[in-house]
């Protein structure tokens, strides 16, 4: 009885008999020579609520300090860590919004007005740059204790007074030096400073003169945009965005390195608009996820890291238009926190919670396609080792199940639905099979799951026959 993996990534290809692998609302884990599969497929996390804000949507987040100050509808909020919230001030206008601080100031810009707060949390005073020498910013980014905007529609940066946001002088400008596109958003990674640009990336590092602290990096400079502002996001000096040819990149050093496949460009390159993506990164036990939601695309895409591989994930209601309602992450107080996509829930991203703030999660994994050189066989026979006896005590998921389907023309059409049994609580030696499953010379399987029961999808026993003819 051969065993395989049941799925490692999504790679539903434009052209299915090549592959109609997709993962949805799982992930894979490489594990080690010993255990039970190379690879398995593991839950992704629950959500459940961490505190309510009066407003929404979402715009942004920060922590400084010990709080966490989230930007939502038009206020700003402080938040501790047992969720007590406070309201520090309005902030205009609609969309999200880029933050960062430099460490007695949080600079917030406001791309759609053009215009940069700063918060004092010593003073808990919320107030608009007002000097006559601020232009306007679509971007903010910190450095050396300047606070460095990007200018509305120009190639230019300019920076304040050294650890005063308030305080700009018209002199204390530069411009990207490589081409004449926008930059649309600049970051610090690291102690750089990343300028990405419409069509072209700049990097920029400190020089040392008063009067000039800002330069080129020698040879830094990339041939690739950022096609939505809000795509970028960075994690232990790495960043990761959506480039202008709709592919997304990876920062090794300062060159741009691809990590999308060819599956998923072809899926983001079906997108209507993709400038409203939005970015976030955020690690859980020894994962970093760079999740990628495309709110008008309605999808959401995940990279992880570690593993190097894509899955997606997806909130079932309807409000959320096929995208997972996870937007923005913090890690704040020991836990992963989060905003919802519509509004000003924040939650708590759990491994050991499987349903999101009550709601259901249905999981997918469609395997990759099964050829026996061509030749028709039969399988008579198909488990899938799952852990099982997780029932709950009472209610959905007191009987956890699993469906099986099965497409032998490469996941256009599937079979009816076979039902398999997790077993209920304590019922650890249930067997998942599904027995007298006919005949193909091109088999793809798909296992959906909706009960809020902890389990993981560890491989496929097979029991496959040659046909006579």
């Amino acid at each position: 009885m051969p065993r395989i993996p049941w799925a490692l990534q999504s790679y539903k290809h434009r052209n299915l008999p090549i592959s109609a692998q997709q993962v949805i609302n799982w992930y894979p884990e490489q594990e080690p020579r010993d255990a039970a599969a190379p690879v398995v497929l593991l839950p992704t996390p629950g959500l459940r609520q961490f505190a309510v804000l009066s407003q929404g949507p979402i715009r942004g987040r920060h922590v400084m300090g010990a709080a966490l100050y989230v930007v939502a509808g038009t206020q700003l909020f402080e938040l501790d860590v047992n969720g007590a919230i406070q309201s520090r001030g309005e902030i205009p206008g609609t969309g999200p919004v880029d933050i960062d601080d430099n460490g007695t100031q949080m600079g917030i810009a406001v791309p759609a007005t053009g215009q940069l707060f700063y918060y004092t949390p010593s003073t808990t005073t919320l107030a608009q740059v007002t000097d006559t020498d601020f232009e306007s910013a679509v971007s903010v980014a910190c450095l050396g204790g300047y606070t460095i905007c990007a200018r509305v529609d120009s190639n230019i940066i300019a920076w304040s007074a050294v650890g005063d946001m308030s305080s700009w002088d018209a002199l204390d400008f530069a411009s990207a030096e490589g081409a004449s596109d926008n930059i649309v958003r600049c970051k610090r990674v690291n102690e750089q400073l990343w300028l990405f640009g419409e069509r072209t990336t700049e990097v920029w590092t400190q020089s040392g003169n008063p009067d000039a602290p800002f330069q080129r990096l020698n040879g830094a400079f990339i041939e690739r945009g950022i096609a939505a502002r809000f795509s970028y996001a960075s994690r232990l000096s790495v960043p990761y965005w959506l480039g202008d040819d709709r592919v997304v990149y990876t920062g090794t050093g300062t060159t741009p390195t691809r990590i999308s496949t060819h599956a998923i460009e072809q899926v983001i390159g079906g997108y209507s608009d993709v400038s409203d993506a939005r970015g976030f990164i955020y690690e859980q036990e020894g994962h970093v996820f760079y999740c990628l939601t495309f709110p008008t695309g309605g999808d959401t895409w995940v990279y992880d890291a570690i593993t190097q591989s894509w899955h997606e994930r997806e909130s079932e209601a309807e409000e959320y238009g096929g995208c997972w309602r996870a937007l923005d992450a913090a890690a704040f107080g020991g836990a992963v926190i989060v905003g919802d996509l519509n509004d000003g829930r924040l939650y708590v991203v759990d491994p050991t919670v499987s349903d999101e703030d009550g709601a259901d999660i249905i999981r997918v994994a469609t395997s990759a396609p099964l050829i026996n050189e061509g030749r028709r066989s039969f399988f008579p026979l198909i488990e899938a080792d799952m852990q099982t006896g997780v029932g709950l005590i009472v209610g959905q998921g007191a009987d956890p199940q699993v469906w099986m389907t099965f497409s032998d023309d490469g996941g256009r059409t599937w079979s009816y639905r076979k039902r398999g049994y997790l077993g209920e609580t304590g019922e650890f030696l249930t067997r998942v099979i599904w027995r007298r499953n006919g005949a193909s010379r091109r088999r793809v399987f798909r296992l959906q799951m909706s009960d809020p029961v902890g389990t993981a999808l560890i491989a496929a026993n097979l029991t496959y026959e040659p046909a006579t003819n």
